[in-house]
């Protein structure tokens, strides 16, 4: 943990850094709060091991109650991003509310939102702007650069529709 003293953590229940560890199959957590950022959980949150998470200076992440988020994810948040209740999301998965660099003098930052009930796969990105609609299941290996509608599966590179849940 590296947290400065003008961070907040706001735990609406228990959160669960860097846990499900057994045997060798683990590896070490981070959380990272620099100045004037907030983390909000609604309830129990779960952040299996291998969680690599930076908040940049004003940032807030929130996350929903019930939700687990499996090992080796990387969650890096300069402005805003929201994770909804009752979330499951598989390993390796990444998300990012900002390109993190300028191009052409502009740093690009966009809040991500990850409505509730959603099913993330395995090795899956998520970037700057995109909102997820409750209920959406996004496949394996798939990097979502736009909005995904409620009730939906969408997977590839880049993430596109592949039904709507009946």
């Amino acid at each position: 943990l590296k947290l400065d003293k003008s961070s907040v953590l706001k735990l609406g229940g228990n959160l669960i850094l860097g846990g499900n560890n057994f045997g060798t199959n683990y590896g070490s957590s981070i959380l990272r709060m620099e100045t004037d950022t907030e983390l909000v959980t609604e309830g129990t949150a779960r952040l299996f091991y291998g969680a690599d998470i930076l908040l940049f200076k004003g940032a807030k992440l929130k996350i929903g109650n019930g939700t687990y988020i499996n090992g080796d994810c990387r969650i890096r948040c300069q402005e805003s991003i929201t994770i909804g209740d009752y979330c499951a999301i598989s390993h390796d998965f990444t998300v990012m509310d900002s390109d993190f660099h300028k191009l052409n003098g502009v740093k690009s930052i966009k809040p991500v939102i990850i409505g509730n009930h959603v099913w993330i796969g395995t090795r899956v990105t998520v970037l700057k702007g995109v909102t997820v609609g409750d209920g959406a299941v996004i496949a394996a290996g798939a990097v979502v650069t736009k909005d995904v509608e409620p009730m939906t599966v969408v997977g590839g590179v880049p993430a596109k529709l592949s039904k709507k849940i009946e």
